[in-house]
C-alpha cells in the first residue's frame, strides 16, 4: 500500500507539474501574441502618423506654390523666363481703355479648361521637373526637398468677372507617395494706370515765373489740361533718341535732353523772358493748344472706386481743417496725425501701400470740401490718393534706389529696359491730388505725380520737381498694391 500510494502521489505531482508547465506556456504564448499585436498596432500608428505628417507637408507645399504663382502676377521680375509674359501680362482692355486681365464684359484672359489648360507643367516631364523642383534653380526650390510640385495648371475661371483657376498637385514622402491637389480661383483688382509721369490742370504760376529748374519729367510725357508757365526755351529739355539714359538731374547735364519727354498742353505755353508771340526758339517737343483737337488724355482716378479699394486692402484717413489725418476716416479729438508721419517710409521696401486721404466731408471732391496737408518727410513709398491740396517740402536727402527705364519705342521686353541708379528720391510711387500741389525745394520722384488742380512752385521760383517715370505704372503695377486676389469661397481640395 505504501508503495502504491507513493506511485500515485508521484503521478499526481507529475500531472500537476505538466498542467503548470502548460499554463506557463499558454501565458507566454498569450503575452507574446499580445506583444506582437501591440508592436503591429504601434507600427501602424507610426505609419499612420507619418502619412498624416506627409499629407500636411504636401498640403502646405501646394499652398506655397499657389502663393508663388500669385507673385508672378504681382511682380514681373519674379516671372520665370520659361513662362514668359504671354499669360501673366495684361492682354485685354477694360472699360477705361487701360491694359487689364479682365475685359469690360468681365471675361478673363485665361480661357482654357481643366482638361485643356492654358498653362501646364508636369513633373513627369524631366524638363518640367527641373523647372519645378531643381534644388538650386527650380521655381519652388524654397521647399528644400521636403515636398515636390508634381503638376501646375492654370486655366479659365468658372465665375464671370474672375481671372483664372490655379491648380497645384504636390507630393511628399518617399517617391511622393502622399499627394494633395489644391484648386483656387484668382480675381484681379482694377488698379488705375498712369500713362504719363506728370499730369495736372495747370502748370506753374504767372505770379512766380519758373526759373532754371521748374517742373520736368524724365522717361515720359508731361500732360497739362490748361496753360503752362515754363522756364526759358533753352532750359526746356529736348527730346532726342540719342539722349543717354541715366539718373542725372537736368541741371547736371551739359545738354538737357531725354528720349521720352514730350510736353502736351491743352492751353497756352508761356516762357520766361520770351514774349508769347515769339515762338522761334521753342523746343519741338512742346505741343500747345492740343484741345479740342487732337485732345489731351488725362488718367481718371475715380473717387468712389479708389476709396472702396483702400477700404479693402489699404488705409483710409479722414482729414480736419488743420490738415491732421485720422485712421479709419473717423475724426476723434486727440487722435490726429501729421500727414508726413502717415506717409513716411524708413527706406526702399518699406511701402505704405494704398493710402487714401478723404475730403473734409467724406463726399466726392469739390472746390469747397478740400483740406490741405503738409508733407516734409524725407522719403515715402506707396500710392497716395489725396483728396486735398498738398504743400510738399523737400526732405533732407531722399533715398538711393534702383530703377528701370522704359523700353525703347516699339518694344515691350523687360530686358530692353536700362537699369539705372537714382539718388535723392523723395517719393517712389504715385502722388495723386484732387486739388493743387505746391512744392518747395528740389523734389525727386520715381513714379508719377498727378493733380486735378495746379502744380506750382511755392516759394521764390527756385524750387524744382523732377519725376522719373516708372513704366510699370502703365499697366497698373504699383509696389505694395495687390494685382490679383484669392476669390472667397474658391478654395478646393481634390483627391
Amino acid at each position: 500500500m505504501n508503495r502504491s500510494g507513493e506511485r500515485s502521489a508521484k503521478r499526481r505531482q507529475g500531472d500537476e507539474r505538466g498542467m503548470a508547465l502548460l499554463a506557463v506556456l499558454m501565458v507566454v504564448f498569450l503575452l507574446t501574441l499580445l506583444g506582437m499585436t501591440s508592436m503591429q498596432l504601434a507600427g501602424q500608428e507610426v505609419v499612420g502618423a507619418s502619412a498624416l505628417q506627409e499629407e500636411r507637408v504636401a498640403h502646405h507645399a501646394a499652398e506655397a506654390a499657389v502663393d508663388v504663382v500669385m507673385g508672378w502676377f504681382h511682380d514681373p521680375t519674379l516671372r520665370p523666363q520659361e513662362i514668359g509674359t504671354t499669360w501673366f501680362s495684361k492682354r485685354l482692355v477694360n472699360a477705361q481703355g487701360d491694359p487689364s486681365y479682365v475685359d469690360a464684359q468681365g471675361h478673363g484672359q485665361f480661357i482654357g479648361t481643366s482638361t485643356a489648360p492654358d498653362v501646364v507643367f508636369d513633373a513627369a516631364n524631366i524638363q518640367h521637373d527641373r523647372l519645378l523642383n531643381d534644388p538650386q534653380t527650380g521655381w519652388f526650390k524654397s521647399l528644400k526637398g521636403l515636398a515636390k510640385i508634381l503638376k501646375l495648371r492654370v486655366y479659365g475661371a468658372t465665375r464671370p468677372g474672375l481671372l483664372c483657376t490655379v491648380e497645384v498637385t504636390a507630393g511628399a514622402g518617399p517617391a511622393s507617395r502622399v499627394t494633395k491637389t489644391l484648386s483656387l480661383e484668382f480675381g484681379a483688382y482694377a488698379v488705375p494706370a498712369l500713362h504719363a509721369p506728370l499730369q495736372s490742370g495747370t502748370l506753374g504760376s504767372e505770379a512766380v515765373q519758373s526759373r532754371s529748374g521748374s517742373v520736368f519729367t524724365h522717361w515720359g510725357e508731361m500732360v497739362v489740361r490748361g496753360r503752362a508757365y515754363l522756364p526759358r526755351p533753352e532750359d526746356v529739355p529736348v527730346k532726342s533718341a540719342l539722349a543717354p539714359v541715366s539718373g542725372q538731374v537736368y541741371d547736371e547735364m551739359s545738354h538737357r535732353e531725354d528720349r521720352w519727354l514730350t510736353i502736351r498742353l491743352g492751353g497756352d505755353a508761356f516762357f520766361a523772358q520770351l514774349p508769347a508771340e515769339a515762338w522761334s526758339g521753342v523746343p519741338l517737343n512742346v505741343h500747345a493748344h492740343q484741345e479740342p483737337v487732337p485732345g489731351i488724355k488725362v488718367d481718371q482716378w475715380e473717387y468712389a472706386t479708389l476709396k472702396r479699394m483702400a477700404m479693402q486692402f489699404g488705409q483710409v484717413y479722414g482729414i480736419d481743417r488743420e490738415g491732421l489725418l485720422y485712421a479709419g476716416g473717423v475724426i476723434q479729438a486727440g487722435m490726429g496725425r501729421p500727414a508726413s508721419e502717415v506717409f513716411a517710409s524708413k527706406g526702399p521696401g518699406d511701402h505704405r501701400g494704398l493710402v487714401f486721404v478723404d475730403t473734409l466731408d467724406g463726399m466726392p471732391p469739390r472746390f469747397d470740401n478740400l483740406g490741405t496737408i503738409v508733407l516734409d518727410q524725407d522719403y515715402a513709398e506707396g500710392i497716395f490718393i489725396v483728396n486735398a491740396h498738398v504743400l510738399w517740402k523737400a526732405g533732407r536727402s531722399g533715398r538711393a534706389l534702383p530703377a528701370l527705364s522704359p523700353p525703347p519705342e516699339g518694344q515691350q521686353s523687360r530686358g530692353a529696359r536700362v537699369p539705372v541708379q537714382l539718388s535723392g528720391i523723395h517719393l517712389q510711387g504715385v502722388l495723386y491730388a484732387a486739388g493743387d500741389v505746391r512744392f518747395a525745394g528740389h523734389l525727386k520722384v520715381y513714379g508719377g505725380v498727378a493733380a486735378q488742380g495746379a502744380i506750382m512752385e511755392a516759394a521764390n521760383g527756385s524750387g524744382m520737381l523732377e519725376v522719373w517715370y516708372n513704366h510699370d505704372l502703365r499697366e497698373g503695377f504699383v509696389q505694395g498694391l495687390p494685382v490679383v486676389f484669392a476669390a472667397p469661397g474658391s478654395w478646393q481640395t481634390k483627391l
